[in-house]
């Protein structure tokens, strides 16, 4: 991308904080507990919220659908329902950030190495500023052509992929959950 998108506010977006996601991934309470003080920090400043939940491999509101507590969206508060990797694909996140003048995400949840990477690559590759809160993302070990990675190397692999993200006049960081500050949204009436 080129250029930068004109939105001018700030999102958080959570993406597959579910039962069923977290089941199988490394250090799920300290994620959770990171992920819920976000959530309360960005509410505080009146930060546009975003939950994304996978459908594909989880049938609606089942157990495993279901976020994981504490976590609970607020009724003014966006849900993405997805049934791809990519947060973007066949959902109206793109034209609901747009519409909210978004230009900036905050990017947290699982898996990394899936969901949070392709999701926060797709943004940025769409003109989007993308902090990844390099502590607030999880995923649990794989192996794959024979080689295997425990979640913590996946985890370290995908903050060191974006620690090195570059497009032109476009800004991009890896913050820890305590390092993401969220600015007041103006309300005008």
């Amino acid at each position: 991308m080129d250029e930068q998108l004109a939105g001018t506010k700030t999102a958080l977006v959570i993406i597959d904080m579910q039962n069923g996601v977290l089941e199988y991934c490394v250090h799920p309470k300290k994620v959770i507990a990171r992920v819920q003080d976000l959530v309360s920090r960005a509410r505080d400043t009146g930060t546009p919220i975003y939950w994304v939940q996978d459908e594909r491999e989880f049938e609606r509101h089942s157990t495993a659908w279901r976020l994981v507590s504490p976590l609970q969206p607020r009724d003014s508060e966006h849900r993405i329902h997805k049934s791809y990797r990519d947060a973007f694909t066949g959902t109206g996140l793109h034209a609901s950030l747009i519409a909210e003048d978004i230009g900036s995400l905050v990017i947290c949840g699982a898996q990394s190495d899936y969901c949070v990477r392709t999701a926060a690559g797709r943004a940025a590759s769409m003109g989007y500023d993308v902090t990844v809160v390099r502590d607030a993302h999880t995923t649990g070990a794989a192996t794959f052509e024979g080689q295997s990675l425990t979640g913590d190397q996946i985890i370290a692999h995908t903050n060191a992929y974006f620690a090195t993200l570059d497009y032109p006049n476009q800004d991009f960081s890896l913050r820890r959950a305590d390092e993401v500050i969220f600015r007041a949204v103006a309300v005008i009436d």
